[in-house]
């Protein structure tokens, strides 16, 4: 089905501005040179912030996108994704013990933080499958064998999927599943065979035994054995991680041709009627079960996510798709990037609307690429010489 030319005129901008402004800044200011690694957040007005803890995710994050922009050829970004790289094993692999990723880093690259999250874990394996798709380089393969070893067998949980992190903490969530679940599609990709698609599979499984609110809407939290927690908490829905998971399951449908419509129908519907904000009309960051606000706060991210969720459904031909993905990028562009320094972004909004930020988060990044790169496979092919088509 064909979009609409406003629609592809304005995907175009937002992939100039990816790899014209965003890339090229973060390369630059987001980088540490004294130190090495990538800085945590910048400044409001574009300067590092020279205090902040470096969180094991966010390096994996940065290493992931510039591997990616390279092996596109967004950005000529294959020099710093290994440097980015070499940092994060050097300080957050642990190389004693039974291994895994810690979780936060001093500035000098000391340990602020030994708990191996599942979260963290995910992310490097993100970060390794471009990696090895850049290099083409055996250890990197080895690496993430033993990630992988690690997770099932340190964090590995009887109830299926694996346990928070190392130590131990509860309540179980069903967003660090989800990055897993994207982790494996990633591996799959970079390294073939059916374990990583069967991994992919078995999380999917329990969201169809376990997550899913008879309203359509995705459960957040639960108790060791997956039974729903009990009281408010246990009612919360976040409409960005049903967006997400709605392009995630796409994705996995085209890898392993198995059905995930239902699922991506349920969540979208869901997440499409309850989740805008009455008042500042973006995508909010929680709802009841029923419907009900919980959390009117906005973060970029969640629009990105509507962004993705709305090109899967505009290419399959349903009502309302593009139409949903025009307004996702105008709430992203008038509300969070063009108010910003030049390749930055306002990263949150209250829930009257007004912006809630005093620093610029590097790990939002990722979710602008995966969305700007989306954006151009879905729109690129129908006809905007400035979309280049992702291979």
């Amino acid at each position: 089905m064909t979009a609409p030319k406003t629609l592809i005129d304005t995907a175009a901008r937002f992939c100039d501005w990816m790899r014209d402004a965003a890339l090229p800044v973060w390369a630059d200011a987001g980088w540490d040179d004294e130190r090495g690694g990538f800085h945590e957040r910048l400044n409001l007005d574009g300067t590092p912030d020279l205090d902040a803890v470096r969180r094991v995710r966010s390096q994996a994050r940065q290493v992931y996108v510039y591997a990616h922009a390279h092996e596109l050829g967004w950005f000529d970004g294959k020099a710093l994704a290994l440097r980015g790289f070499d940092y994060l094993v050097d300080k957050a692999w642990q190389t004693g013990g039974a291994g895994g990723w810690v979780m936060r880093l001093n500035l000098d690259g000391s340990v602020a933080d030994r708990t191996c999250d599942l979260y963290e874990q995910a992310f490097a394996l993100l970060a390794l499958s471009h990696v090895y798709r850049l290099t083409g380089d055996a250890q990197v393969k080895t690496l993430a064998r033993d990630t992988l070893g690690y997770i099932d067998e340190a964090l590995g949980h009887t109830a299926g999927g694996w346990r928070e992190a190392e130590p131990d903490r509860l309540p179980r969530r069903q967003n660090p599943h989800m990055h897993m679940f994207e982790a494996s599609l990633a591996l799959h990709e970079a390294f073939g065979g059916q374990g990583h698609l069967a991994r992919a599979g078995n999380i999917l499984r329990l969201m169809r035994d376990h997550w899913l609110f008879p309203s359509g809407g995705l459960r957040e939290v639960f108790n060791p054995d997956w039974s729903p927690l009990t009281g408010p908490e246990g009612r919360k829905t976040e409409p960005g991680h049903q967006f997400e998971w709605v392009w995630l399951l796409d994705r996995y449908a085209a890898l392993s041709g198995d059905e995930t419509g239902p699922e991506v129908s349920s969540l979208y519907a869901f997440a499409k009627a309850y989740g805008r904000s009455p008042v500042s009309g973006l995508i909010v960051s929680a709802v009841r079960d029923d419907g009900v606000v919980l959390d009117g706060s906005a973060r970029t991210w969640q629009q990105t996510e509507h962004l993705k969720a709305a090109l899967v459904q505009g290419q399959t031909g349903r009502s309302g798709g593009w139409g949903s993905a025009q307004d996702a990028l105008h709430q992203l562009f008038t509300k969070f990037l063009k108010p910003a320094p030049t390749g930055c972004w306002i990263d949150a909004y209250d829930a009257a609307g007004n912006p809630a930020v005093k620093t610029i988060t590097a790990s939002t990044l990722y979710h602008l690429l995966v969305a700007a790169v989306e954006t151009d496979r879905v729109l690129g092919r129908q006809g905007d010489s400035r979309l280049r088509v992702v291979k």
